[in-house]
C-alpha cells in the first residue's frame, strides 16, 4: 500500500535527489565511519556480548540451594535480594482499607511483593503487556564510551541495533589504542515517542525518558545493562564483556483473594494519580548500581479491562491473578514512585463509577512485583498461593500454554519468605462444581505435567498435554456440495439472469457477475453488466445523471469501441452496431475445465436477444473462478466474472459502520476461493478446572485455588479472492497457478482506457498517467462505480450502480464509509484496544483464520470474516502480501491519484486508507437496496 508497498509510485520522485544525497555523504563520511561500523576486521576484535538478566541468576542461585537441601536462612535469603539490589525489607506486606460504594469493615487489599517479576513466559498467550525474559527477548540497543584510560571515556558508538546473542546487527571491532569501555544497553529499542534515549553525543551517563501507557494492553517491560568498565588486553581476543540486564520498572497486578463471601464481576480495574513520566538514569556499574528515577511528572490513570476484556468472577476466580477475555497475562508496569496520593480503583459489573476506591502506601521499587489481592480480614493473608492459568490451546495443539503456582509464606516482620507446598486435590471434568480426583478425564484431556510442588516465590510451572481436536474437512464438503442439483439440460439451458441465487425464478437482472452453485448447461443475456433490472432496461447503470460540465464525470458509459452504450442488448447498442457476436473464450480460470464452450457457443432467442451457451460438468466444478468473453471477430466486446460458490456466498451480514448506517454485506468476499480449510468438530470451548491446595493450613485453614484448562474451538483457512483495478469490472485472478490456455497478463503497461480494459478484460494495465491524467486523456473518472458521483473521500452518500461494476446481481460496491465500524474509533487505528475484532488481533489467531472477524455492531454478537488476500501491485502486477494484507476496494476515489479502501493487518485496521487506482483489491459487495 502507498505507505508500506514497495512498488508505489511515489517513490521514483524521491529516489534521484535520495541517491545524489547519499552519494555525497558516502564523499564526506566514509573515512570517519570506516573505525566505527565495518567489515574489514584487520585482525581486531568484534564487539560482542554476554546477555543475561540477574533474575534469572538469582533464581539459579535459590535453585541450586534447594537442591543442596540447604535451608533458606534470613542471610542466605538477603544474599539472593543483594544479587537484584533488593533488602529483604523492601518486600512489604501490608493490609490496606477500602473505600467506596461496596466498601464494608470486613474488606481490605493485601499488598504482597515479591523480588523480581514474574520468570514464566507462556509460549501460547497473546503478547499483552507480559514480562520481557530472556527467551522473549527481541533486539535491545546498545550504546558504548571508550578511551585510553577508564577516566578518559568519550562517546563511541550510539543506539545500535544488538541481537539477544550479544552480537551487533552491523559489526562493530575494538580499537586498539583506545582499548577501554563501558557499554550500555537498553529493552525494548528505544522509539524517539514513549521510550526517548539521551541524545547522541551526550557526555554522561546515558538515562531513558520513559512514558507510562496508560492501557495496560499497550504497556512495556523496561530492561537495562551496563558493562561496567572492560578493556581489551590482547590485540584480536575481545575481552569479556557482561550485559546482565535488570528490570526498571515494578510490575503490578491484581487477584481476587481468599474467602471473599461476594459473587461480584471484576469488569476493570485502575491506578489512579500515580506519575506517567521519568527520567531512568542508568548505572554505570555491573551491579546496577546507581540506576536512579527522577522528574517524576504528568500524575496520569492507568486502566485494565472497562472495554470487555476483563470478567472476573469474585466467587469463582479465587486467588486467580485478574485476566483478560482470552486469559491474556496482564501486567500494570510502572514507574517506581512513591505512593501517596495513588489509589487503586476497582469496578464491578460495568459501573461508571467505582465500586471500591483504595488508597495506596508505601512504594514501588524496580525489579519487585506487587500484588494486591482483594480480601477479608478474616483472610490468613500471610499465606500466599497465587494460580495463573494457561493460555487456551487452539483445537489442534497437543498442549496448553503454562500454568504457574506461586506458593510461599512469609514472616510480616522481617519479610523472610519461605516456599510452601502444594498439591492438586481435585478436578471438575463436567463443570458441576464439584471436585473429584476420581472424577474421569475427557478423551481429549491427557495430563497435566505437574501436579504437586514445593513451592516458589517465582513460580512453577506446568502444561496439560492434550489430544488434537478431531477436524471436519469444509473445503471437501464445499466442492462435494458444489457437484449436486444439476441445472438446466442441453436442449434447457438454464438463465442464470431469470433466477436469484438461491434458485427462484425472477424478472430477468443482469450483471457482471454470476455465482454457479450447482453442474449443468447454463446462458447468460448478452447485456452490459446491470443494465436490465427487474426485467426492464436500467439507463441510469450507463447513464448519468450528474450535473452537466464536470470533466471527472462520464456522463454516458462506452462500449468497447469507445462508444456510447444505447440499449442493454450488447449486440442491439447504437443500431446494431455489434450485431454478428460469433464467438467466445475462457480469458482465464483459476481451476482447468470449469466452463466448456461448445464450437457454436452464442445463441438467440424469438427476439433475437443474443446468450453464452456453456456447460459445467459435475466432474470439474469445484471452488474457482473464471472469466468468459464474447467476441466478434477477433475482438473481444463484453466479459463476465463466474464465480463457483455455495449459493449461500452471497447471504448477506448487516454492518453497522460508525456513523451508525447499516450496510448489509455478502457473507463472503467476491471471488473467495478457499484452498485449506479444516475447522474442528465442537463449537464451544472444552474446559477442565483444577483444585490446588497448599498442603500447610494456617489457622485451621489452608489456602486454595482453581485454574482452568481450556482447549478452544477454531480452524485454519487459506485461500484467494479475485482483484480488481478501480473503476474496472474485470477480474483478476488471486492466485499466480492459473488453468492451461489462460491469458492473464499481469503488467499490461502504462496504457489504460475504457476501450483497452473492455477489449483486453485479461490486461492488467499498471501505473502511469493513462490512469490519473485528467480524462478522456486519463482514466480518472469519479463515477465509473457509482453513476451520479462527483465527489471525493469518506462518506455514505448513495451508490448507483453501474455497468462497470463487478459486483453480481443484487448488490453492488460498498460506500467509502462502509468500513468505519471496523475500529472503535472509525478512523485508521494501529492500537489494538481500538482494532474491533473478536481476537484475531492475535497473529496467529489471524493466520489461521486468513484474516480478521471484525465484530458487525456495537453489540458484539455477531462478526464478519474479511480474507487477507493480498493483493496486485500497481506498477507490475505481480501477487503480493496474501496471508498479510486485507484490501478492499470502496466505490469512489480519494482524488485523481488515489481511490478509498479498506486495509488492514493482524496489528492495524485502516477503513479510510487510500491506494493507487491500478492496484488489484478484494472487492466485499453490499446489497443494492
Amino acid at each position: 500500500m502507498k505507505r508500506i508497498f514497495l512498488d508505489n509510485h511515489r517513490l521514483r520522485h524521491i529516489l534521484p535527489f535520495a541517491a545524489a544525497c547519499f552519494t555525497v555523504g558516502l564523499a564526506l563520511f566514509s573515512c570517519a565511519d570506516k573505525d566505527v561500523e565495518s567489515n574489514d576486521s584487520n585482525g581486531k576484535a568484534l564487539v560482542t556480548f554476554n546477555v543475561s538478566a540477574v533474575q534469572s541468576k538469582a533464581q539459579d542461585q535459590a535453585k541450586a540451594t534447594a537442591k543442596a537441601g540447604l535451608p533458606m536462612t534470613r542471610a542466605a535469603f538477603a544474599n539472593q535480594l543483594a544479587l537484584q539490589n533488593l533488602a529483604p525489607e523492601d518486600l512489604t506486606m501490608q493490609k490496606l482499607p477500602v473505600q467506596g460504594a461496596a466498601a464494608s469493615s470486613d474488606i481490605c487489599l493485601i499488598e504482597t511483593t515479591v523480588a523480581g517479576v514474574p520468570s514464566q513466559w507462556e509460549d501460547g498467550a497473546p503478547t499483552r503487556a507480559n514480562i520481557t525474559t530472556m527467551p522473549t527477548m527481541q533486539n535491545f540497543s546498545t550504546t558504548a564510551f571508550y578511551g585510553s584510560t577508564d577516566t578518559s571515556l568519550e562517546p563511541w558508538f550510539y543506539d545500535k541495533d544488538t541481537k539477544k546473542d550479544g552480537t551487533l546487527v552491523t559489526p562493530i571491532y575494538w580499537d586498539w589504542l583506545k582499548n577501554h569501555a563501558c557499554f550500555y544497553a537498553v529493552y525494548p529499542k528505544p522509539d524517539n515517542n514513549k521510550i526517548k534515549l539521551s541524545p547522541k553525543g551526550y557526555t554522561s551517563t546515558p538515562y531513558v525518558d520513559f512514558e507510562v501507557e496508560p492501557n495496560v494492553t499497550n504497556q512495556k517491560d523496561l530492561m537495562t545493562a551496563c558493562s561496567g568498565n572492560v578493556h581489551l588486553d590482547a590485540m584480536g581476543t575481545a575481552p569479556r564483556t557482561d550485559l546482565t540486564f535488570r528490570h526498571a520498572l515494578a510490575a503490578v497486578r491484581f487477584k481476587v483473594g481468599e474467602n471473599l463471601s461476594w459473587n461480584k464481576t471484576i469488569t476493570k480495574v485502575e491506578i489512579v494519580n500515580a506519575m506517567s513520566k521519568g527520567r531512568y538514569t542508568l548505572s554505570a556499574q555491573a551491579d546496577g548500581t546507581g540506576a536512579a528515577w527522577n522528574g517524576l511528572s504528568a500524575p496520569a490513570t492507568f486502566t485494565l479491562g472497562g472495554d470487555g476484556t476483563v470478567n472476573v468472577s469474585t466467587s469463582e476466580a479465587v486467588n486467580n491473578v485478574i485476566m483478560g477475555h482470552n486469559q491474556d497475562n496482564y501486567v500494570f508496569y510502572m514507574i517506581p514512585q512513591p505512593l501517596t496520593g495513588v489509589s487503586v480503583n476497582i469496578y464491578f459489573n460495568n459501573a461508571t463509577t467505582p465500586s471500591l476506591s483504595i488508597p495506596l502506601k508505601g512504594s514501588w521499587k524496580p525489579g519487585t512485583t506487587k500484588t494486591y489481592a482483594l480480601s477479608q480480614n478474616t483472610s490468613t493473608w500471610q499465606y500466599e498461593l497465587t494460580v495463573t492459568p494457561p493460555a487456551a490451546a487452539e483445537y489442534n495443539a497437543t498442549s496448553t500454554g503454562y500454568y504457574t503456582i506461586q506458593s510461599y509464606r512469609e514472616d510480616p516482620v522481617t519479610h523472610t519468605q519461605q516456599k510452601v507446598a502444594w498439591k492438586v486435590v481435585g478436578y471438575d471434568t463436567d463443570g458441576d462444581g464439584t471436585f473429584s480426583m476420581t472424577e474421569p478425564w475427557p478423551n481429549w484431556l491427557k495430563g497435566i505435567s505437574l501436579t504437586s510442588g514445593d513451592g516458589s516465590t517465582s513460580g512453577e510451572t506446568g502444561q496439560a498435554t492434550l489430544n488434537s481436536g478431531a477436524s471436519s474437512n469444509k473445503l471437501a464438503l464445499r466442492n462435494a456440495a458444489l457437484k449436486l442439483n444439476p441445472k438446466g439440460s442441453s436442449t434447457n439451458y438454464y438463465d442464470l439472469s431469470t433466477y436469484d441465487y438461491e434458485g427462484n425464478s425472477t424478472n430477468r437482472n443482469t450483471a457482471n457477475c454470476y455465482v454457479i452453485s450447482h453442474p449443468g448447461y447454463y446462458k447468460i443475456p448478452l447485456v452490459y453488466g446491470n443494465a436490465i433490472t427487474n426485467g426492464s432496461p436500467n439507463t441510469h447503470a450507463y447513464t448519468s445523471n450528474a450535473a452537466p460540465g464536470n470533466p471527472y464525470v462520464l456522463y454516458h458509459f462506452k462500449d468497447h469501441n469507445n462508444a456510447d452504450i444505447t440499449d442493454p442488448w450488447i449486440e442491439k447498442t447504437n443500431g446494431g452496431a455489434n450485431n454478428g457476436i460469433d464467438g467466445a473464450e475462457v480469458v482465464w480460470a483459476d481451476v482447468a475445465n470449469l466452463v466448456h464452450l461448445s464450437s457454436t457457443p452464442i445463441s438467440h432467442d424469438a427476439s433475437g436477444n443474443a446468450f453464452l451457451d456453456f456447460e459445467v460438468k459435475a466432474s470439474d466444478i469445484q471452488s474457482g473462478n473464471a472469466v468468459v468473453a464474447v467476441k466478434k471477430g477477433s475482438t473481444i466486446v463484453w466479459s463476465w466474472h463466474l464465480w463457483f460458490a455455495p449459493q449461500d456466498a452471497l447471504s448477506t451480514i448487516a454492518v453497522t459502520n460508525f456513523q451508525g448506517k447499516t450496510y448489509n454485506f455478502t457473507k463472503e468476499t467476491l471471488g473467495w476461493k478457499p484452498t485449506l480449510w479444516s475447522s474442528s468438530t465442537y463449537s464451544s470451548a472444552r474446559t477442565v478446572k483444577v483444585k490446588v491446595e497448599q498442603t500447610v493450613a494456617n489457622g485451621g485453614t489452608k489456602q486454595y485455588s482453581v485454574f482452568t484448562i481450556t482447549q478452544n474451538p477454531g480452524s485454519v483457512k487459506q485461500g484467494a479472492t479475485t482483484f480488481y483495478q478501480f473503476g474496472r469490472k474485470d477480474a483478476f485472478p488471486g492466485v499466480d497457478e492459473l488453468a492451461p490456455n489462460s491469458s492473464f497478463i499481469e503488467d499490461a503497461g502504462n496504457n489504460m482506457s475504457i476501450q483497452n480494459g473492455i477489449q483486453n478484460p485479461g490486461s492488467f494495465y499498471t501505473y502511469g498517467n493513462s490512469w490519473y491524467f485528467t480524462p478522456p486523456a486519463g482514466y480518472s473518472y469519479y463515477n465509473l462505480w457509482s453513476a451520479d458521483n462527483t465527489v471525493t473521500g469518506h462518506n455514505d452518500n448513495p451508490v448507483v450502480k453501474t455497468v462497470y461494476d463487478p459486483c453480481p446481481v443484487g448488490f453492488k460496491m460498498p460506500a467509502s464509509n462502509a468500513f468505519t465500524g471496523f475500529t472503535t474509533t472509525g478512523q485508521n487505528s494501529g492500537t489494538q484496544s481500538e482494532l474491533n475484532v473478536d481476537g484475531t488481533d492475535n497473529r496467529q489467531t489471524y493466520i489461521n483464520n486468513f484474516g480478521h472477524n471484525f465484530w458487525t455492531n456495537g453489540s458484539k454478537t455477531a462478526t464478519i470474516n474479511f480474507p487477507a488476500s493480498g493483493y496486485r501491485g500497481s506498477e507490475g502486477g505481480s501477487l503480493g502480501s496474501v496471508g498479510d494484507d486485507g484490501c478492499y476496494w470502496s466505490a469512489v476515489p480519494l482524488n485523481s491519484d488515489y481511490c478509498c479502501n479498506l486495509s488492514f493487518r493482524s496489528f492495524y485496521v485502516h477503513p479510510l486508507y487510500d491506494n493507487d487506482w491500478p492496484y488489484g483489491f478484494a472487492v466485499r459487495p453490499v446489497a443494492d437496496n
